[in-house]
């Protein structure tokens, strides 16, 4: 039986700490009115503790000795700021050489101002780490890796939403492997039908996308963005929502998901925590 061993990381978000930092009372009580739970401490700059969070996910990656590393997008907190990169770039080259990395874009890594990306902003995110959305065959496994940034907000690049359709239109149809979908952003969080939030992707391409998902025979759909761990259904269909290598904003503790494919059986994950 060919069988599979996958780590999964998202939102390491280099800098993100230093910029919930410093918070007055009302801040935390307004975002947790949001339902984000953000911890009160003194103000304080750079990205020491989430790179601290990045070592130990990074040791705990070559410990473990997985067969691919999957990254879910939001590698660093400022598109903008050069230092979060470099150093990202740097902690991830201490990955072993002999364990595939295969990324896909969160929106604070491909959009300028964290939400909308722009042509620029996308050839930046190529520059460095190639291809924002592919396919990719791993072991007995096919891999969709998708740009949630694009389907997210394509409204200053319609012609890249466009190719991204395009080659959706080729690769989500019913194969002789198992096919599991990666992006940022969840398509939902709860159920299919949700309301449109900052949390999922628009119900306008939502609903076209798990038509094809569904369609392509696609169990397991894996994503970050929302800093907290969540399981929704629609169907046979499972979203995963993992939590974050970096700051969470729910009680779910910093942490990363294992994710295990066997030929004939259901993908199988669990998470662990960094503690």
């Amino acid at each position: 039986m060919t069988t599979l061993r996958a780590v999964f990381l998202a939102d390491s978000q280099l800098g993100m700490y230093a910029t919930f930092s410093g918070m007055s009372d009302d801040d935390v009580a307004a975002y947790a009115a949001r339902g984000m739970r953000v911890r009160k401490v003194p103000p304080v700059t750079g990205h020491e503790w989430d790179a601290g969070q990045y070592i130990r996910a990074v040791a705990a990656v070559n410990a473990l000795r997985p067969d691919v590393v999957l990254f879910g997008g939001d590698m660093i907190d400022d598109p903008n700021r050069g230092d979060q990169l470099d150093d990202f770039l740097r902690l991830s080259a201490a990955i072993d050489r002999d364990i595939p990395v295969h990324w896909a874009p969160g929106n604070h890594d491909a959009a300028p101002d964290t939400v909308v990306p722009t042509r620029e902003s996308l050839a930046a995110y190529r520059e460095v780490f190639g291809p924002d959305y592919y396919t990719v065959e791993v072991g007995p496994v096919r891999l969709v890796v998708l740009n949630t940034v694009v389907i997210d907000h394509p409204e200053l690049v319609p012609d890249e939403w466009q190719a991204q359709r395009d080659f959706l239109e080729e690769v989500l149809v019913p194969g002789d492997r198992e096919t599991i979908v990666v992006g940022h952003h969840p398509l939902f969080v709860d159920r299919p039908d949700e309301p449109d939030t900052y949390w999922n992707l628009p119900g306008e391409r939502r609903g076209p996308l798990l038509g094809q998902i569904h369609r392509a025979g696609v169990r397991l759909v894996l994503a970050g963005h929302w800093h907290r761990n969540g399981i929704a259904r629609d169907g046979d269909l499972e979203m995963v929502v993992s939590g974050p290598v970096g700051y969470p904003l729910g009680d779910d503790p910093s942490g990363f998901r294992i994710v295990e494919f066997a030929e004939g059986k259901r993908p199988q994950h669990r998470y662990l925590p960094l503690d």
